[in-house]
Protein backbone atom coordinates (compact mmCIF):
# COMPACT_ATOMS: atom_id res chain seq x y z
CA UNK A 1 0.00 0.00 0.00
CA UNK A 2 0.96 3.72 -0.64
CA UNK A 3 2.51 4.88 2.46
CA UNK A 4 1.04 8.86 3.85
CA UNK A 5 3.81 10.74 3.06
CA UNK A 6 3.46 12.68 -0.49
CA UNK A 7 6.55 14.08 -2.18
CA UNK A 8 6.80 17.25 -3.05
CA UNK A 9 8.22 18.60 -6.36
CA UNK A 10 8.91 21.29 -8.27
CA UNK A 11 8.00 21.38 -11.91
CA UNK A 12 10.20 23.55 -14.18
CA UNK A 13 8.71 24.05 -17.61
CA UNK A 14 7.16 25.44 -20.10
CA UNK A 15 2.89 25.53 -20.32
CA UNK A 16 1.47 24.92 -23.51
CA UNK A 17 -2.41 25.46 -23.62
CA UNK A 18 -2.82 22.88 -26.93
CA UNK A 19 -0.29 19.91 -27.75
CA UNK A 20 0.58 17.22 -24.87
CA UNK A 21 3.87 18.76 -24.17
CA UNK A 22 5.66 19.61 -20.94
CA UNK A 23 3.46 20.52 -18.07
CA UNK A 24 1.14 19.21 -19.72
CA UNK A 25 2.03 15.98 -19.38
CA UNK A 26 4.11 16.19 -16.45
CA UNK A 27 1.52 17.29 -13.60
CA UNK A 28 -1.12 15.06 -14.49
CA UNK A 29 1.62 12.34 -14.80
CA UNK A 30 3.12 13.26 -10.93
CA UNK A 31 0.23 13.65 -9.43
CA UNK A 32 -0.92 10.12 -10.82
CA UNK A 33 2.06 8.55 -9.59
CA UNK A 34 1.30 10.22 -5.92
CA UNK A 35 3.84 13.14 -6.29
CA UNK A 36 2.56 17.00 -5.16
CA UNK A 37 3.64 18.94 -8.41
CA UNK A 38 4.38 22.39 -7.57
CA UNK A 39 4.53 24.11 -11.33
CA UNK A 40 6.73 26.63 -12.26
CA UNK A 41 6.17 27.83 -15.75
CA UNK A 42 9.07 29.09 -17.63
CA UNK A 43 6.47 30.66 -20.70
CA UNK A 44 3.00 30.05 -21.94
CA UNK A 45 2.06 29.61 -25.03
CA UNK A 46 -0.91 29.24 -27.15
CA UNK A 47 0.47 25.55 -28.04
CA UNK A 48 3.33 24.25 -28.58
CA UNK A 49 6.10 24.92 -31.62
CA UNK A 50 6.79 22.10 -33.34
CA UNK A 51 3.89 22.48 -36.77
CA UNK A 52 2.28 25.35 -35.24
CA UNK A 53 2.00 28.61 -36.38
CA UNK A 54 1.31 32.37 -35.23
CA UNK A 55 0.97 30.50 -30.93
CA UNK A 56 1.13 33.01 -28.59
CA UNK A 57 4.45 33.08 -26.34
CA UNK A 58 4.88 34.93 -22.79
CA UNK A 59 7.89 34.89 -21.28
CA UNK A 60 7.80 34.54 -17.77
CA UNK A 61 11.40 34.92 -16.69
CA UNK A 62 10.27 38.17 -14.23
CA UNK A 63 7.86 36.04 -12.41
CA UNK A 64 10.07 32.83 -11.83
CA UNK A 65 11.86 34.59 -8.76
CA UNK A 66 8.48 36.29 -7.68
CA UNK A 67 7.03 32.51 -7.54
CA UNK A 68 10.17 30.81 -5.95
CA UNK A 69 10.67 34.05 -3.30
CA UNK A 70 6.92 33.37 -2.44
CA UNK A 71 7.19 30.08 -1.79
CA UNK A 72 9.97 30.74 0.63
CA UNK A 73 8.45 33.02 2.46
CA UNK A 74 5.68 30.59 3.18
CA UNK A 75 8.62 28.51 4.10
CA UNK A 76 7.65 25.52 1.71
CA UNK A 77 9.44 22.60 1.66
CA UNK A 78 10.65 20.56 -1.67
CA UNK A 79 11.92 16.83 -1.94
CA UNK A 80 13.28 17.75 -5.46
CA UNK A 81 13.13 19.48 -8.56
CA UNK A 82 12.75 18.50 -12.18
CA UNK A 83 13.90 20.98 -14.75
CA UNK A 84 12.74 21.17 -18.76
CA UNK A 85 12.58 23.57 -21.15
CA UNK A 86 14.39 26.67 -20.30
CA UNK A 87 14.65 29.75 -23.21
CA UNK A 88 17.53 31.86 -21.94
CA UNK A 89 20.44 31.57 -19.47
CA UNK A 90 18.91 33.83 -17.29
CA UNK A 91 15.95 31.42 -16.37
CA UNK A 92 19.12 28.81 -15.63
CA UNK A 93 20.77 31.48 -13.20
CA UNK A 94 17.66 31.88 -11.16
CA UNK A 95 17.15 28.26 -10.93
CA UNK A 96 20.82 27.47 -10.08
CA UNK A 97 20.32 29.98 -7.05
CA UNK A 98 17.49 28.38 -5.94
CA UNK A 99 18.50 24.63 -6.42
CA UNK A 100 22.11 25.69 -4.67
CA UNK A 101 19.88 27.41 -1.37
CA UNK A 102 17.58 24.08 -1.45
CA UNK A 103 20.00 20.91 -2.11
CA UNK A 104 20.22 18.56 0.94
CA UNK A 105 20.65 14.84 1.50
CA UNK A 106 17.74 13.65 -0.27
CA UNK A 107 16.44 16.38 -2.25
CA UNK A 108 16.33 14.83 -6.37
CA UNK A 109 17.42 17.46 -8.82
CA UNK A 110 17.00 16.16 -12.39
CA UNK A 111 17.57 18.02 -15.09
CA UNK A 112 16.34 17.79 -18.80
CA UNK A 113 18.77 19.65 -20.89
CA UNK A 114 16.65 20.75 -23.49
CA UNK A 115 17.90 22.36 -26.23
CA UNK A 116 17.03 20.22 -29.26
CA UNK A 117 16.11 17.13 -30.83
CA UNK A 118 17.21 14.76 -33.80
CA UNK A 119 20.44 16.32 -36.10
CA UNK A 120 19.95 19.92 -36.06
CA UNK A 121 19.76 21.18 -39.82
CA UNK A 122 21.98 23.90 -40.76
CA UNK A 123 19.66 27.09 -39.02
CA UNK A 124 19.75 24.94 -35.90
CA UNK A 125 23.38 24.58 -35.75
CA UNK A 126 23.78 28.38 -36.54
CA UNK A 127 21.15 29.13 -33.96
CA UNK A 128 23.01 27.10 -31.17
CA UNK A 129 26.39 29.30 -32.24
CA UNK A 130 24.28 32.50 -31.62
CA UNK A 131 22.86 31.02 -28.11
CA UNK A 132 26.65 29.23 -27.11
CA UNK A 133 25.67 31.57 -23.83
CA UNK A 134 22.44 28.87 -23.48
CA UNK A 135 24.83 26.54 -24.15
CA UNK A 136 27.16 27.58 -21.61
CA UNK A 137 25.15 27.98 -19.59
CA UNK A 138 23.01 25.11 -19.42
CA UNK A 139 26.33 22.66 -19.25
CA UNK A 140 27.50 24.64 -15.86
CA UNK A 141 23.82 23.69 -14.89
CA UNK A 142 23.93 20.39 -15.56
CA UNK A 143 26.71 19.96 -12.91
CA UNK A 144 24.08 20.85 -10.13
CA UNK A 145 22.16 17.36 -11.18
CA UNK A 146 22.20 14.35 -9.38
CA UNK A 147 20.04 12.73 -12.76
CA UNK A 148 20.14 13.93 -16.25
CA UNK A 149 17.69 13.29 -19.06
CA UNK A 150 19.16 14.03 -22.55
CA UNK A 151 17.99 12.67 -25.80
CA UNK A 152 20.74 11.97 -28.28
CA UNK A 153 21.02 15.56 -29.84
CA UNK A 154 21.06 17.27 -26.73
CA UNK A 155 24.20 14.76 -25.16
CA UNK A 156 26.22 15.43 -28.40
CA UNK A 157 25.51 19.36 -27.59
CA UNK A 158 26.90 19.16 -24.12
CA UNK A 159 30.22 17.42 -25.21
CA UNK A 160 30.65 19.17 -28.60
CA UNK A 161 30.09 16.49 -30.75
CA UNK A 162 28.87 15.75 -33.50
CA UNK A 163 25.71 14.19 -34.45
CA UNK A 164 26.27 10.39 -35.65
CA UNK A 165 25.68 9.90 -38.76
CA UNK A 166 24.88 5.82 -38.13
CA UNK A 167 23.62 3.81 -35.52
CA UNK A 168 25.83 3.59 -32.48
CA UNK A 169 27.48 0.74 -30.62
CA UNK A 170 26.84 0.00 -27.12
CA UNK A 171 30.08 1.08 -26.21
CA UNK A 172 30.17 3.88 -27.44
CA UNK A 173 26.82 4.91 -25.73
CA UNK A 174 28.72 3.61 -22.67
CA UNK A 175 31.71 6.36 -22.96
CA UNK A 176 29.05 9.04 -24.25
CA UNK A 177 27.34 8.93 -20.43
CA UNK A 178 30.48 8.17 -18.79
CA UNK A 179 31.47 11.25 -19.95
CA UNK A 180 28.40 13.00 -19.50
CA UNK A 181 28.67 11.72 -15.77
CA UNK A 182 31.61 13.95 -15.31
CA UNK A 183 30.03 17.14 -15.11
CA UNK A 184 28.95 16.29 -12.10
CA UNK A 185 25.32 13.82 -11.79
CA UNK A 186 25.88 10.11 -10.66
CA UNK A 187 22.59 8.76 -13.13
CA UNK A 188 22.42 9.37 -16.82
CA UNK A 189 19.05 8.16 -19.33
CA UNK A 190 20.36 9.05 -22.36
CA UNK A 191 17.18 8.78 -24.78
CA UNK A 192 15.91 8.40 -28.57
CA UNK A 193 19.32 6.44 -29.62
CA UNK A 194 19.44 4.42 -32.43
CA UNK A 195 21.58 1.61 -31.89
CA UNK A 196 20.54 -0.46 -35.41
CA UNK A 197 18.62 0.33 -38.21
CA UNK A 198 15.51 -0.31 -36.54
CA UNK A 199 16.15 -0.40 -32.93
CA UNK A 200 15.59 2.57 -30.55
CA UNK A 201 17.21 2.94 -27.00
CA UNK A 202 17.64 4.49 -23.99
CA UNK A 203 21.47 4.26 -22.37
CA UNK A 204 21.21 4.19 -18.68
CA UNK A 205 23.96 4.81 -15.90
CA UNK A 206 23.85 4.56 -12.06
CA UNK A 207 27.30 5.62 -11.25
CA UNK A 208 25.70 5.23 -7.29
CA UNK A 209 25.53 1.39 -7.82
CA UNK A 210 27.63 1.18 -10.66
CA UNK A 211 25.40 -0.24 -12.80
CA UNK A 212 24.72 0.55 -16.58
CA UNK A 213 21.81 -0.98 -19.13
CA UNK A 214 20.87 -0.37 -22.39
CA UNK A 215 16.66 -0.39 -23.02
CA UNK A 216 15.31 -1.07 -25.80
CA UNK A 217 12.21 1.26 -26.88
CA UNK A 218 10.33 -1.00 -29.25
CA UNK A 219 11.53 1.61 -32.22
CA UNK A 220 8.40 3.02 -34.50
CA UNK A 221 9.29 5.09 -37.47
CA UNK A 222 7.67 7.90 -36.90
CA UNK A 223 7.74 11.23 -34.17
CA UNK A 224 6.07 10.82 -30.96
CA UNK A 225 6.03 14.53 -29.87
CA UNK A 226 6.32 14.98 -25.89
CA UNK A 227 7.88 11.67 -25.33
CA UNK A 228 10.79 13.10 -23.88
CA UNK A 229 9.01 15.24 -21.15
CA UNK A 230 6.65 11.96 -20.24
CA UNK A 231 9.71 9.64 -19.77
CA UNK A 232 11.49 12.78 -17.51
CA UNK A 233 8.40 13.31 -15.82
CA UNK A 234 8.08 9.04 -15.12
CA UNK A 235 11.48 8.98 -13.75
CA UNK A 236 11.08 11.41 -11.67
CA UNK A 237 8.20 10.38 -9.64
CA UNK A 238 9.86 6.76 -9.72
CA UNK A 239 12.63 8.39 -8.20
CA UNK A 240 10.98 10.25 -5.57
CA UNK A 241 8.69 7.26 -4.73
CA UNK A 242 11.74 5.33 -3.55
CA UNK A 243 12.74 3.20 -7.15
CA UNK A 244 16.52 3.08 -7.76
CA UNK A 245 17.88 4.42 -11.25
CA UNK A 246 17.70 1.37 -13.27
CA UNK A 247 13.80 0.59 -12.16
CA UNK A 248 12.84 3.99 -12.77
CA UNK A 249 13.97 3.79 -16.37
CA UNK A 250 12.44 0.99 -16.77
CA UNK A 251 9.10 2.06 -15.70
CA UNK A 252 9.79 5.17 -17.49
CA UNK A 253 10.77 3.57 -20.91
CA UNK A 254 7.89 0.82 -20.48
CA UNK A 255 5.08 3.88 -20.03
CA UNK A 256 6.08 5.86 -23.29
CA UNK A 257 5.77 2.58 -24.74
CA UNK A 258 1.89 2.36 -23.74
CA UNK A 259 1.40 5.67 -24.85
CA UNK A 260 3.27 5.34 -28.20
CA UNK A 261 0.31 2.25 -28.66
CA UNK A 262 -2.10 4.09 -27.60
CA UNK A 263 -1.55 6.85 -30.03
CA UNK A 264 -1.60 4.31 -32.47
CA UNK A 265 -5.09 3.09 -31.92
CA UNK A 266 -6.15 6.83 -32.61
CA UNK A 267 -6.02 7.30 -36.88
CA UNK A 268 -7.55 11.10 -35.85
CA UNK A 269 -4.56 11.89 -33.93
CA UNK A 270 -2.14 14.49 -35.34
CA UNK A 271 1.83 14.39 -34.81
CA UNK A 272 1.41 17.21 -33.32
CA UNK A 273 -1.39 16.37 -31.12
CA UNK A 274 1.28 14.68 -28.93
CA UNK A 275 1.24 11.07 -27.61
CA UNK A 276 -1.65 10.07 -26.00
CA UNK A 277 -0.65 9.02 -22.61
CA UNK A 278 -3.85 9.70 -20.42
CA UNK A 279 -5.89 6.31 -20.99
CA UNK A 280 -4.83 3.91 -18.18
CA UNK A 281 -2.41 5.69 -17.10
CA UNK A 282 -3.96 5.51 -13.37
CA UNK A 283 -3.66 2.02 -13.64
CA UNK A 284 -0.24 1.44 -14.91
CA UNK A 285 1.07 3.26 -11.94
CA UNK A 286 -1.11 1.81 -9.55
CA UNK A 287 0.24 -1.86 -10.16
CA UNK A 288 4.05 -0.45 -10.29
CA UNK A 289 3.81 1.62 -7.34
CA UNK A 290 2.09 -0.20 -4.67
CA UNK A 291 4.97 -1.90 -3.51
CA UNK A 292 7.08 1.14 -2.91
CA UNK A 293 7.54 2.84 0.25
CA UNK A 294 6.03 6.19 -0.64
CA UNK A 295 8.88 8.41 -0.53
CA UNK A 296 12.73 9.08 -0.53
Amino acid sequence: MIKSYIPRVVAVNDLSGFGRVSLTESIPILSAMGVEVCPLPTAILSTHTYHFEDYTFCDLTEEMPKILGHWQALGINFDGICTGYMGSARQIEILTDFIKNRKRPGFLTVIDPVLGDNELSEAETVYYDRMNDLLCAMKNFVTLADVITPNLTEACLLLDRKFPTGPMSEDELFDMMEKLSAFGPKCVAVTSVMTGDNKMCVGVLDKTKNRRAILDCSYVKRPFHGTGDVFAAVLTGALLRGCDMLAASVMAVDFVRSAICETMKHSDIKIEHGSVFEPGMAKFFAERLDHTDGGR
